[in-house]
């Protein structure tokens, strides 16, 4: 960061997608883009479909120059692909760029040709990168590099990496998926960062409802939805703690295991149920149930305890006994 720009997290410009790719786009030979609030992937999806760009390999590497390595072996790689028999990187030496190595582009496509990709060793690092950008995008190939905001040790080498890229001449972006502290080595890419302008999701994206949905107090319940989950007939026709709703009966009672095709309702009862106010008001709900066309088959935690096979074949044997409802029956 520049000793005088007091540049804190409130001045970062918030950039939607469109907006920042078209900041990616826009940048020059060497220039830096630091982005926070993004992972390179969703980054990929909003780049210029007409410039290219690499995600640099930096997991596992102990360092700046394991990382720039690396970077030269995967560039090598691609334009090897990308020119198999070495035809396309001669013709690049007879153009006359002044940007191209004429002597590095001729024997970049010998060993192309020889199926080898074009990677040098001993040439100096700066001379690699500036060709190889070149072979893959004449409009400059971008590199991107994700920065662990949280660990400064991991940051470092990606930091180090990134900054030597651009000074080489290579356009460079980090993204970083959270705030990170305003402290070496971060300090290094913040300046001129910018902040990605995310919306709320949709709620239907954000809800993400629970795998069971018997009530969470009663084992016996998940005991009960997880056999039926398990069972290849019934598997299914079952939801749990569901509220059935009867129009002109009264109020809308929760029962614990609801089939809608069948309009079976299964009760699940615990010892609480022998109590004389409980136990007239379940046959009162069964009544208005039986009333607006459903079957209630009730059974005992404790028959569920010590026989759950018998528990599933008296459901199953109600399933077969109900006809589908009709479209016109109460649901």
């Amino acid at each position: 960061m520049h000793p005088s720009a007091p540049f804190g997290l409130s001045a970062r410009p918030r950039l939607d997608l469109a907006e920042l790719s078209g900041r990616v786009a826009g940048l020059a030979s060497g220039g830096r883009l630091t982005v926070i609030g993004l992972g390179p992937g969703p980054l990929a999806a909003a780049l210029d479909p007409g410039r290219g760009s690499l995600l640099l390999a930096t997991d596992g590497l102990p360092g700046a120059a394991a990382i720039l390595d690396r970077l030269l072996d995967d560039l090598a790689e691609l334009a090897l692909a990308r020119w198999p028999d070495g035809t396309g990187m001669e013709a690049q030496a007879a153009a006359g760029d002044p940007r191209r190595s004429g002597p590095w582009l001729r024997a970049a496509a010998k060993r192309a040709a020889r199926g080898q990709p074009p990677r040098f060793r001993r040439a100096a690092r700066e001379v690699e990168l500036a060709q190889l950008l070149l072979a893959l995008d004449p409009s400059g190939l971008i590199l991107v590099a994700e920065v662990d905001p949280g660990s400064p040790a991991r940051a470092a080498p990606v930091i180090e990496a990134l900054g030597w890229c651009a000074g080489a001449g290579a356009a460079t972006v980090a993204v970083l998926p959270a705030h990170p502290p305003e402290s070496p080595p971060y300090d290094r890419i913040l300046y001129g960062a910018c902040e990605l302008a995310r919306e709320a999701a949709p709620l239907t994206e954000r809800f993400v409802p629970p795998c069971s949905r018997a009530h969470p107090n009663s084992a016996v319940e998940r005991r009960v939805e997880a056999a039926l989950a398990g069972d290849a007939e019934l598997a299914g026709l079952f939801s749990g703690n569901e509220t059935v709703r009867l129009p002109g009966f009264g109020p809308h009672p929760r029962v614990d295991l609801l089939c809608r095709a069948h309009a079976i309702v299964v009760e699940l009862d615990g010892p609480e149920h022998r109590a004389p106010a409980l136990f007239e008001a379940d046959r009162h709900r069964d009544a208005v149930l039986l009333a607006a066309g459903y079957l209630v088959l009730r059974i005992t935690n404790r028959q569920v305890e010590t026989d759950l096979a018998r528990t599933l074949e008296k459901i199953r044997a109600v399933v077969r006994l109900r006809r589908p409802v009709t479209e016109t029956t109460p649901p």
